[in-house]
């Protein structure tokens, strides 16, 4: 009798579970409104952070997530990032389908490890799990624990929203710290606000988010970190690899990154002398720095680096001369360190490659990527790229041009902006010389420049040597059915303001489309429409983040026995969004069209969306206006 009524317990629990099992997370209780326009759901995302000293914390994270589709397939993978300053602990996690049945539970043995590049050195590494899930919906569970140890710079940031198309049911952020422990916070689209509650000699704070919904991704809007909300903490005092600083201020982490370069700039007696005979016979200082930027291209390479305390420090200077490499840490080092020989101060310049600005208030290494060195030569500043091998000496290139550096000295950090260029010029210009017959074939000479930043997207093709491949990318700029192309030659003028230009011959036997006694001519046949940035209402500001100017010049040759019946309309329009003009003209037997754009760097309201719409219509119609020819 007791037995019996023991089995009916025990199976009344297992039925209970089993019910309770069927209820987790099932995608029925997901609501209507974050199914919107989202392709994954975080149901529910609770990160710990313990700070225990200086040196040691421990952090345990649950992130739930619901995959409503295959476009959000990505977000149910694993990843994690280990090394010198992180270990996990614990780790398991499992698969649901859309009531909220287990389908697979993953464990620590199903975790790949993986080093983030073969040209990295580095003693990080990264753990994964791709998670394959044929049928949707699903949800994936993740629960692991991390040990922070050898220092931390900055507490993980609080950001469940981690890409378009996803949004947020319910996510917490906890963090505890010893009583007293002074930190700082800076929070974006969300209240900095934080429960607090004292447990004995800790202080726990927490941060919650609730019905997130996701944001719809279009074309040419602001980067997901300005939308989301994010929040970012740190200690402001900090111990790091055994190196210790305070991020109380932009400057004070220039005194921390000051400390990181002490006897990092001693050079050989054997590399001294070779920076001395390099500036031999230089009549000026900004020679002197041209001669050793170029040496420095051509005598190392890039490696990224980040051993211990090495992702803030650079290597020395006197170890990049031996092996001739570095990152851009150590490059940049090696050559504030070859100035340094010939008496030319340089500062060594953190900054970020992603982010124009910095959060003038908040400091921390984190919001930088990269470094590069700022030569000052009276009221001529010169700003070098020292990881590239390909950039002319004094270019800015288009991921720092204008962006907030931090410049390193000894009296501490300074903000710095760095120089950009007008709009105007950076601009593609290609000239196209047609001879057209009568049965609407062609041969044509043509002749591209491109400068700035569309120069920095041809330096890739200057280096292509395959000719097929090149030929490939050329057709890509062509609405042509048919076409040839030779006679391929490329010339780089590589200066503080380069550009290279593009020479080809190009044949088409279907230019023109023969009807009758007429031909419909295209008035410009490279592939220059321009897609329009929404169907559909826009929620979000449109982003022009480079400014552009394309002009076409067009000249055709009117077969013999053939004259002009039709002409497109010339189009001048100036708008908020930037200008464009067609302009077509008649010499002889010789045609003459003009077509150019220009779009301004500038963010424009979505309520203009309609307004912007309209004008590249109007500019899309240009394009594709043909000319009328008729036999005589």
């Amino acid at each position: 009798m007791k037995r019996s009524v023991i089995s009916l317990l025990l199976g009344f629990i297992v039925i209970s579970l089993s019910a309770a099992q069927k209820e987790r997370y099932p995608v029925s209780q997901i609501p209507d409104s974050l199914r919107t326009d989202a392709y994954s759901v975080v149901r529910f995302e609770s990160t710990d952070f313990e700070y225990i000293d200086p040196q040691s914390a421990v952090e345990k994270v649950t992130r739930v997530v619901t995959i409503l589709d295959e476009k959000g397939s990505d977000e149910a993978n694993f990843t994690e990032g280990l090394g010198k300053f992180w270990e996990l602990k614990k780790f398991s996690g499992e698969i649901l389908d859309q009531t909220g049945k287990l389908i697979r539970k993953i464990k620590t043995s199903d975790l790949h490890t993986s080093s983030l590049s073969p040209e990295l050195a580095t003693d990080e590494s990264v753990s994964f799990y791709e998670c394959s899930q044929p049928t949707y919906p699903f949800t994936v569970i993740y629960e692991y624990e991390e040990k922070w140890k050898n220092g931390i710079i900055e507490f993980p940031v609080f950001a469940p929203m981690e890409v378009f198309q996803q949004s947020v049911q319910h996510a917490e952020y906890h963090l505890t710290t010893p009583v007293g422990t002074k930190f700082r916070l800076h929070a974006l689209n969300m209240s900095d606000r934080a429960d607090s509650v004292k447990v004995k000699d800790q202080e726990v704070y927490t941060w919650t988010l609730n019905g997130l919904k996701a944001i719809d991704e279009e074309s040419y809007m602001p980067k997901l970190a300005r939308l989301a909300p994010r929040l970012q903490l740190k200690p402001e005092n900090f111990s790091y690899d055994k190196s210790t600083g305070s991020l109380n201020t932009w400057n004070d982490m220039g005194k921390w990154s000051w400390s990181l370069l002490a006897q990092r700039d001693q050079l050989s007696p054997q590399a001294i002398e070779k920076v001395k005979e390099i500036v031999s016979g230089a009549t000026s200082d900004r020679e002197k720095v041209k001669r050793l930027y170029q040496y420095l291209q051509k005598t190392t390479r890039y490696v990224s680096i980040q051993l211990g305390i090495g992702g803030y420090q650079p290597i020395s200077a006197a170890t990049v001369y031996q092996t001739g490499f570095g990152d851009c840490k150590g490059l940049t080092n090696y050559l504030r360190a070859m100035l340094e020989v010939v008496g030319i101060p340089s500062y060594y310049t953190i900054i970020s490659t992603y982010h124009k600005r910095f959060i003038p208030d908040f400091a921390s290494p984190r919001q930088a990527n990269h470094v590069v060195l700022i030569v000052p030569l009276g009221k001529d500043t010169i700003p070098l790229e020292c990881t590239s091998s390909e950039l002319p000496f004094g270019y800015v290139h288009s991921e720092i041009a204008g962006h907030d550096a931090l410049l390193v000295t000894p009296e501490g950090g300074k903000i710095y902006q760095l120089p950009t260029y007008p709009d105007s010029a950076s601009f593609t210009h290609t000239l196209l010389r047609i001879h057209l017959d009568n049965s609407g074939s062609m041969q044509a000479k043509v002749r591209s420049i491109y400068t700035l930043t569309h120069y920095e997207e041809m330096i890739a093709f200057e280096k292509i040597a395959n000719n097929d491949d090149r030929i490939k990318i050329i057709k890509a700029d062509y609405r042509l059915p048919s076409m040839k192309i030779t006679n391929i030659g490329v010339v780089e003028k590589h200066d503080s303001l380069p550009a290279i230009t593009l020479n080809y011959t190009l044949s088409s036997d279907m230019y023109a489309n023969q009807s009758g006694t007429r031909l419909f001519v295209p008035v410009n046949p490279r592939k220059n429409k321009y897609p329009l940035f929404s169907r559909k209402e826009r929620k979000y500001p449109f982003v022009i983040n480079g400014g552009n100017v394309e002009c076409d010049t067009v000249i055709i040759t009117i077969p013999d026995g053939m004259k002009v019946e039709k002409l497109p309309t010339d189009v001048v329009l100036k708008k908020m969004f930037g200008s464009f003009s067609s302009h077509l003209s008649l010499h002889r037997n010789t045609l003459q069209v003009v077509q150019r754009i220009d779009i301004p760097k500038e963010e424009f309201s979505a309520s203009n969306n309609e307004d912007f719409k309209s004008f590249m219509n109007e500019i899309n119609q240009a394009y594709e206006a043909q000319i009328v020819l008729k036999k005589l």
